[in-house]
């Protein structure tokens, strides 16, 4: 008997021996293999296990009226993408969390050394700063990553993001503009009684260093404010911290897809006033030139977002296509006066010959083209019917006196009455057909001569024309670029 009560306060004492050992190792934070921990786990263990007895929802202050710090910064790394028609602009930058969290203490010497150690953001407190201006449809906009904890309690977190915020885009300056958007980023639950924002270093600006250059965006600045406002929704003050990036479109692949081949389209309306009347080339190149801008102009809808104000481009085009599609008119509008006088041979009225060719055709050095037609004369040179007559300059040979002939046969009449009647019949037969002939010819020189003066009023047409198009094109080029770059120079 005495053995047994031996054995069983034995066992009973080794029992008790074994639940005071788990007992006291579970009240330090070790467990029976903590040797085979390092003290860097050994700490994460002991601070995870106090987390998560706290739970991780409360501030980690001491009192309740005590305000946490938090600091933040952006380093800007790429800009993504500006979706003007959208109107949102996407960043990707690393975001910077610094704060003190109370319950994340150790002593250095009882871990033998350990200043820091790196625990998952998702294990303890993180502050609640949300984009306030976000355009997002994702869930999440950061990438996980872990937090930075010494032995005092500060924490650094440095997780990589992609942010997508509205902008207001302005395109009045298309494509010299300039796009100023900003980033406001805020506590979502905690007033300013509770957390306080303030610029990491108080560098009141975005980091720069890591910036990734852009082939569509030049980066002008990008500052920051802090600012202290009080929305409706409650009475305490919400402080935010605001991110202003001003960016500048590069324009030189915009200005060889869309500026020059306007520009060149235009000026090829001016070889439309070149070429002659009679050409079919004249309408057929209008219109093919209509055609490549209506091209050229889906290009540029394609390219140009939707705004509320008209870009100063648009408006150029605008007046290009005006500019295009008047010239086809115009080409229409010569060509059918070219053929006037051809199918109605009436001279041209007094005046509008006077003042076309006497006055416009002299301001438009075209004296030579219209001087044979300022003579009053019908046709100023000698008829063709005369040359037919074989009459020379002085009249010697024939005249139009026809007196002279019939003395002639009333004297030839005389030697041979029968001879001289037949004489007479077929030259009267061949003085009027010479009269019929000399009328034609005298139609045809007629005819030929309005139809040339119509044709020389159609030349004169196309050369104010020309100089119109040549002056309106000039002139919308000084107009538009000066104040694209205007509006470039004063968003500066």
């Amino acid at each position: 008997m005495d053995v047994k009560w031996t054995l069983k306060i034995l066992q009973t004492f080794l029992c008790w021996n074994f639940f005071m050992t788990v007992f006291k190792c579970r009240g330090t934070g070790y467990s029976s293999s903590s040797t085979e921990f390092s003290y860097e786990d050994r700490v994460i263990k002991h601070l995870l296990r106090k987390y998560e007895e706290r739970g991780k929802f409360g501030r980690p202050v001491q009192n309740y009226s005590d305000i946490i710090n938090v600091t933040f910064g952006l380093q800007l790394v790429q800009i993504m993408n500006l979706d003007e028609r959208k109107q949102i602009l996407t960043l990707n930058v690393w975001t910077n969390y610094q704060w003190k969290d109370v319950h994340l203490r150790w002593n250095v010497t009882e871990f033998h050394g350990v200043k820091k150690i790196n625990i998952p953001a998702t294990e303890i407190w993180t502050p609640d700063l949300r984009l306030y201006n976000f355009a997002d449809e994702r869930l999440h906009e950061r990438r996980d990553s872990l937090c930075i904890v010494d032995s005092y309690g500060g924490v650094s977190w440095i997780p990589q993001a992609v942010f997508k915020s509205s902008c207001d885009i302005d395109v009045k300056a298309f494509p010299f503009d300039k796009q100023s958007c900003h980033l406001k980023f805020g506590s979502w639950t905690y007033d300013g009684l509770q957390l306080d924002l303030y610029f990491k270093n108080d560098i009141e600006e975005m980091d720069m260093s890591e910036f990734q250059t852009s082939n569509v965006w030049h980066v002008i600045s990008a500052v920051a404010k802090r600012n202290v406002k009080t929305y409706t929704c409650c009475a305490e003050p919400f402080i935010d911290l605001t991110f202003w990036i001003t960016i500048r479109r590069k324009a030189t692949f915009y200005a060889y897809t869309l500026i020059l081949p306007c520009v060149l389209l235009t000026s090829l309306t001016l070889i439309l006033f070149w070429i002659p009347a009679e050409s079919p080339a004249k309408l057929t190149l209008g219109m093919s030139i209509f055609m490549a801008y209506f091209v050229l102009l889906s290009i540029f809808q394609r390219n140009i977002p939707p705004s509320e104000t008209s870009p100063v481009l648009g408006t150029y085009y605008c007046v290009n296509m005006v500019l295009i599609t008047m010239s086809s008119f115009l080409c229409v509008f010569v060509v059918n006066m070219s053929v006037t006088g051809t199918r109605y041979p009436v001279h041209l009225p007094k005046t509008l010959k006077k003042v076309m060719f006497s006055y416009i055709a002299r301001a438009l050095c075209m004296d030579n083209i219209v001087k044979p037609f300022m003579e009053d004369g019908h046709v100023t040179c000698p008829t063709t019917s005369r040359r037919y007559m074989g009459v020379n300059g002085d009249g010697s040979k024939f005249t139009n006196d026809w007196k002279g002939s019939s003395e002639t046969l009333i004297t030839v009449q005389k030697d041979s009455s029968n001879e001289l009647a037949v004489i007479h019949t077929k030259v009267n037969e061949i003085r009027n057909f010479i009269k019929l002939y000399k009328e034609r010819l005298e139609e045809k020189d007629r005819k030929e001569k309005i139809a040339k003066e119509w044709k020389v009023l159609a030349l004169i047409f196309d050369r104010i024309f020309f100089i119109i198009y040549i002056t309106t094109i000039i002139v919308s080029l000084m107009v538009v670029l000066p104040i694209i770059f205007d509006s470039d120079i004063e968003e500066k």
